[in-house]
């Protein structure tokens, strides 16, 4: 038995390897590829007339899997949304990439790329870092039949919401919750480690300006380093400025407070005393507990 298992295996491999049927030709340098090149250079420089002339006369476009025919004027006119709408529009092949014409037996060619398109959207200031898969069907006479792209689309919608108003929730001068940053800071001032704890949930995440935003503790890490706080540091004490926001964000469905503070006290060691400007964002659940803050202030008030 499995002496026979062996051999079916072998078997299975060896139709596996002589399964093999090559199906045409893979070039990195070919006319089309060129064609693509020169289409992407009219479509940079806002040349829609020469961009029409790369085009059969109709041509299926494919974005995204969404598909509809068109004439090579119609899209041809289309390429000048580009130039005219972002500033410093360019398109290159992206990093590592390349392009490849594929020659099929049957005669037909295909190529494929992978770019980047970069720029900046004039009316809405927003950046563009596009990467676009493009897929390119040419007819006998050399000409695109069909064009396919695939590409994420959020840029896109991003630049249309940013072209109109919309209110994202609501802004409270007075609410539970600011009463509970006051609460919690009051709770800092005395010093008090574990009455600080119940104002958080348990996977409540801390960072600041000076660790960087792209790191953060946990809450027993946020825990011990306030409780070495309060070991080398005296007479703490939060002065309000201005007022807090709280705002219930309706993207999100959450709310956060806005807060801003001078901050203040004395190194035990050196008797230094620190005034520090400071603003703390606290980000609440459902249930009222914290599971966000975010302190902004500058260390040279620390190390001067």
């Amino acid at each position: 038995m499995k002496n026979f298992a062996v051999l079916l295996i072998l078997a299975l491999i060896g139709s596996s390897v002589f399964s093999q049927n090559k199906n045409g030709t893979v070039f990195n340098e070919h006319e089309t590829i060129d064609v693509t090149r020169d289409f992407w250079n009219a479509v940079k420089s806002g040349d829609t007339e020469k961009a029409k002339t790369f085009f059969a006369d109709s041509v299926m476009i494919v974005r995204n899997g969404n598909d509809w025919k068109t004439t090579a004027d119609q899209f041809g006119e289309n390429t000048g949304w580009w130039s005219k709408n972002f500033v410093k529009f360019n398109v290159e092949d992206s990093p590592g990439a390349y392009p490849d014409a594929i020659e099929y037996k049957d005669g037909k060619i295909w190529v494929q790329d992978w770019l980047k398109l970069t720029g900046t959207h004039e009316k809405t200031g927003i950046n563009l870092e596009l990467e676009l898969h493009c897929l390119y069907a040419f007819n006998d006479d050399g000409k695109i039949a069909a064009f396919i792209q695939y590409y994420n689309n959020n840029v896109f919608e991003d630049i249309r919401n940013a072209q109109t108003t919309r209110e994202n929730g609501k802004v409270y001068i007075n609410h539970p919750y600011i009463a509970t940053v006051r609460k919690l800071l009051n709770t800092y001032v005395a010093e008090d480690v574990d009455g600080l704890r119940d104002f958080f949930a348990e996977n409540a995440t801390f960072s600041n300006t000076a660790g960087g935003f792209n790191q953060s503790m946990n809450l027993e890490e946020r825990a011990a380093d306030v409780a070495n706080h309060f070991a080398t540091r005296k007479d703490i004490h939060f002065e309000q400025i201005g007022y807090p926001d709280c705002i219930f964000y309706e993207l999100n469905n959450g709310f956060v407070v806005y807060s801003w503070w001078n901050y203040s006290y004395t190194d035990e060691e050196s008797g230094k005393k620190v005034v520090m400007p400071l603003m703390l964002s606290h980000s609440f659940n459902d249930d009222g507990k914290i599971v966000q803050e975010m302190a902004y202030f500058s260390t040279n008030h620390v190390t001067d």
